[in-house]
Formats: C-alpha cells, structure tokens, sequence
C-alpha cells in the first residue's frame, strides 16, 4: 500500500498500484480498492482501454500494415521497453558500457517476489547516487495472513541482492522490504 499523496481516492493505492492489482486478477482482493468509488471507476477504466486496446488491435490486424506504421509502433516499443533510465552494469576494456533499465530490475525484482511463499509485491524503487554506487533497492510488500513476516521478508531481501548480482556486476547496497499489507489467500474472507 502506498502513503503518498498520489494515492487515488484517499485509499492509500497509486495508479501504480492499482494497475499492477489488475494485472494479478484482482487477487488477493483488497479491501481498500473494492469499496473505494474512485479506484472502482480507475480499475473500470483501466479495464476499459485493455478492451478497446485489443479491439483495435484485432481490427487492424486484419488490414495489410504499411512498412512506416509497423517502424513507428517499434520506435516506441522500444522506447517504452527502455522503461526508465539506464543503470551501468560493467565497462568493456573498449570503453563500451554495458547497462541495464530500471525497469527490467523492476522486473528481475517483481520475479524474485513471484518466487517467495505468501507475498505479493507491491512498490519498488530504485536508488544509485552516484554513478559507481550501489543499487538501493525498496520495496514494498503484502504477506499472507498467517506466513511468518521476518521468513518472507529476509527471503525476499536476500532473493533481490542475489538475482541482481548474478545478472551483473552490480553492486548491491541496502535492500529494504518494507511489510504495508496483509492478504488473505484466495477464497477466504476478507
């Protein structure tokens, strides 16, 4: 759950946060976001565009494509893979950089996540003051009601800190997991 003023309703969810609940299926359901009005109109909304999206899509799949829109619509898949800036990985004797995006760590982060027991991941934020620094990694979390918090926290710190060092030679400074929820698994009672 978030506590910044970006929240969406008064719940204490961004729209961050709320896309990534529609991305899970709505599961766990949260309290928080099913009896808030204004997050019930984002998700309908949000929900919206996915339909329309793929009707589009679908629609215009059915046309032949002109060689500049297909380049168009790559340029900016590219651009939005590139998803945030680029964190330097390693220095080739070349001179050549080897980097990788925010969000592909978002990504290596959210995986680790997938892989622990009774937690779900909600807010991460990355932080490198300087160049040659270590990663500061923060994340947010929901743990099951009933797994023990301590066990799937230092899990998921030490599954972060070993997932980014093994895909480069990136230094990992602080980990922080940060508990800001408590989910039910699905089908039990809220």
């Amino acid at each position: 759950m978030s506590a910044h003023s970006d929240d969406v309703g008064g719940s204490g969810y961004s729209l961050e946060d709320l896309s990534a609940y529609l991305d899970r299926g709505r599961i766990p359901r949260v309290p928080a976001i099913e009896r808030n009005a204004e997050c019930q109109a984002v998700l309908a909304s949000m929900e919206r565009m996915g339909r329309l999206s793929r009707e589009l899509v679908e629609e215009q799949a059915a046309e032949p494509l002109a060689e500049s829109w297909y380049d168009g619509i790559m340029r900016q898949v590219m651009r939005e893979f590139r998803a945030g800036r680029d964190i330097p990985l390693a220095r080739t004797d070349d001179g050549t950089e080897i980097v990788v995006t925010e969000g592909a760590l978002y990504e290596l982060i959210r995986t680790v996540g997938d892989g622990v027991d009774g937690l779900l991941v909600g807010r991460v934020r990355l932080n490198q003051p300087e160049p040659d620094a270590p990663l500061e990694v923060r994340v947010t979390v929901s743990v099951r009601f009933g797994r023990a918090m301590t066990a799937a926290v230092d899990e998921m710190r030490h599954g972060i800190r070993a997932a980014i060092e093994h895909h480069g030679d990136l230094k990992v400074g602080r980990v922080d997991v940060t508990v800001g929820d408590v989910h039910m698994d699905e089908g039990e009672n809220e």
